[in-house]
């Protein structure tokens, strides 16, 4: 909100008109350069210059509809076709679906294609009613979405990162030998302390008797599944969530057909594209911001530049 009222002074100082409620309809270039705006009331509006920063197709509540690309695609410029980005992951492991509301920090979190490694990062992590969210996982989605694209997926969470399975192991039988004439259920949650509920679901993924058994009649056999499973907790990501619960879209008007000295197209050196628009890929935590400060910064400074040089030539 301190931002909009920023923008809104800056705005008012400057005696700038702002047309609420004009959803634009139509963007078609004149003979001279400029540019004709159509509105769906029917108003129309003369122009030298465009800029068009409409954002991608990304939270579409907040009018983010895919209106400036098709306006685009029809001046001839290219536009790759846009996807949910920094988006939460779906799984159809249903005891994941459980655990929503889980959080865990500093987890290791594995991406694997044929049983190979191909993305690895440590973070926070958000189970949910759907599949998994959080930091670490939304800046992973971009690659995940690639991967899937090629074949299935499986993630794979590491509880412990710090601690390889022998330690692991000799933490779990220190426990044992502490509690047991005690049941699984009661001593099994003390190595995850904080998160009982994950403790209780790694259980029952392994055998559902297990929670009911005495530690002192739970088998090596048994222990060493246990450390495996908390060293690889391993579910199918099946894809992601929409455009409706996506941060920002990939996607957007190819790169070689912008002149970034000053945001201008290059088949229409008076039309600006700005911000989500473009192609550029980029991780959460104010980065898609800066993009859209940046562009529109760079876009308005030589606009204005333009129109001062305009208005010295007509006087």
């Amino acid at each position: 909100m301190d931002v909009f009222r920023v923008m809104e002074k800056y705005v008012k100082k400057h005696n700038v008109r702002v047309k609420l409620n004009a959803r634009v309809t139509t963007l078609k270039q004149k003979d001279d350069g400029g540019f004709s705006v159509r509105t769906a009331s029917g108003e129309k509006f003369i122009a030298r210059a465009v800029a068009i920063a409409t954002g991608g197709v990304a939270a579409p509540e907040t009018g983010s509809t895919g209106d400036g690309f098709k306006m685009i695609r029809l001046l001839g410029h290219t536009i790759n076709t846009p996807n949910p980005n920094i988006v939460p992951l779906k799984t159809d492991a249903k005891w994941v679906h459980k655990l929503s509301g889980v959080s865990l920090s500093f987890m290791k979190l594995s991406f694997l294609q044929n049983s190979k490694v191909k993305i690895k990062k440590t973070g926070k992590i958000l189970f949910t009613h759907f599949g998994i969210s959080g930091p670490l996982v939304l800046n992973s989605s971009y690659e995940v979405r690639e991967l899937l694209e090629v074949g299935a997926v499986d993630a794979v969470i590491d509880l412990f990162p710090d601690t390889d399975e022998n330690d692991l192991d000799r933490k779990m039988r220190n426990l044992f030998e502490k509690h047991k004439n005690k049941k699984m259920k009661n001593v099994f949650p003390e190595l995850l302390p904080k998160v009982k509920k994950l403790a209780e679901t790694i259980l029952a993924l392994h055998n559902i008797d297990l929670a009911e058994k005495e530690v002192h009649s739970v088998t090596r056999e048994e222990r060493k599944k246990l450390v495996k499973k908390m060293k690889a907790l391993t579910f199918p990501i099946t894809g992601t969530l929409g455009f409706d619960k996506a941060v920002i879209t990939d996607g957007g008007v190819v790169l070689k057909e912008i002149n970034f000295k000053n945001m201008t197209s290059r088949i229409h050196p008076n039309l600006y594209i700005l911000g989500d628009v473009l192609n550029i890929n980029r991780p959460s935590g104010g980065f898609s911001l800066q993009l859209c400060w940046t562009t529109g910064f760079v876009a308005g400074t030589d606009a204005g530049k333009k129109a001062n040089i305009t208005k010295v030539r007509l006087q």
